[in-house]
């Protein structure tokens, strides 16, 4: 039977705020994938390592996550823009399950207007 919180923890926002959360934001102390995807098992992350690279990709093109070598071996760094972002998810993600009034409604309307549009 598929439950609601598989079916959470299967989005995209969700994903990657685990992987993000799972990085350091320090350089020479990244994580490689090896190491990654079984830190990443244990905080909920039920995807495969296929579904990982493709992560990590987006999130690269996202310009959430960078990369540094670490013994000469890739390794995955959270960027400043992973930080926030991450932190603006888990905002939304709240938001769309909390009781707001109209009015609260209308002022995250107000926000939203103020923001250029985006491509994604």
């Amino acid at each position: 039977m598929f439950k609601a919180g598989e079916e959470f923890a299967r989005r995209t926002g969700h994903r990657f705020n685990i992987i993000i959360k799972s990085l350091p934001s320090d350089p020479s102390s990244g994580m490689t994938f090896e190491d990654l995807l079984p830190k990443l098992q244990k905080l909920g992350y039920r995807e495969s390592q296929d579904q990982l690279k493709i992560d990590l990709s987006a999130l690269q093109n996202r310009q959430e996550i960078g990369t540094s070598l670490v013994n000469g071996t890739t390794a995955y760094v959270a960027l400043p823009k992973g930080l926030f972002e991450s932190r603006k998810r888990s905002t939304l993600i709240k938001l769309h399950n909390m009781d707001i009034t109209e009015e609260e409604l209308k002022v995250l309307e107000k926000i939203a207007r103020k923001a250029p549009p985006t491509m994604g």
